[in-house]
């Protein structure tokens, strides 16, 4: 497994901060640890990624994975990711890993959302396009890797970030954040020992479904 976290808006955490959501994610991915940041249209994205390293062991496939100006950060295996390459290298794409990381940025890149349709495995993951701003997460069909996504109120802003992350524990790294459990949640916890999607323990964050984007 590995750790994926991030956030959208106009004044994101800096980077002190983000080593601490990276260091908060750190149990799922123990082999290495990469950020990002970009600017467009007054926004920015900033990105966290701690790699679980399984398949291409080298650092060429290290996150955020870049390519032709979008960007990955992978949690998950795509079983069939081999076939789905051979497929690629005959619509004329080359490849420098012997990973699925590399793989399914290409796909994303040729077929868009529709390259989901394709994949076999398990994923959670985010795909940002530097060229128009747009981000896509997605999740597995049958959610066997966490994703979270939602809005997070800082006391110093008057305006929210939007946050994803596959571990709840990486928002508790922002210092000022209005940190707002919601009850129905709380009460559901105690009463089945479980949450339902699409909620979470928090106000405002929500439990990607599974199968959805």
């Amino acid at each position: 497994m590995c750790g994926i976290a991030g956030y959208i808006g106009k004044n994101p955490p800096d980077h002190s901060i983000l080593k601490k959501t990276s260091d908060m994610l750190s149990h799922r991915g123990p082999d290495g640890e990469g950020f990002y940041n970009h600017s467009i249209k007054n926004n920015h994205i900033v990105m966290v990624h701690r790699r679980l390293a399984i398949l291409d062991l080298d650092s060429r496939s290290n996150q955020p994975f870049v390519f032709r100006g979008t960007v990955l950060i992978f949690n998950g295996e795509i079983y069939n990711y081999i076939e789905i390459r051979d497929e690629l290298k005959k619509l004329g794409h080359t490849f420098k890993t012997s990973g699925d990381t590399e793989v399914l940025i290409h796909a994303l890149y040729e077929w868009g959302y529709k390259a989901l349709q394709k994949l076999e495995g398990m994923w959670a993951f985010a795909w940002y396009n530097e060229q128009d701003g747009n981000l896509l997460l997605a999740r597995d069909r049958f959610g066997e890797k966490p994703l979270y996504w939602g809005f997070i109120k800082l006391k110093k802003l008057n305006k929210p970030l939007i946050t994803f992350t596959s571990d709840l524990a990486s928002i508790l790294s922002i210092p000022d954040i209005k940190k707002d459990i919601n009850q129905g949640s709380f009460k559901e916890c105690i009463k089945y020992g479980y949450i339902s999607a699409p909620n979470s323990i928090y106000s405002g964050i929500n439990q990607l479904l599974p199968g959805h984007l």
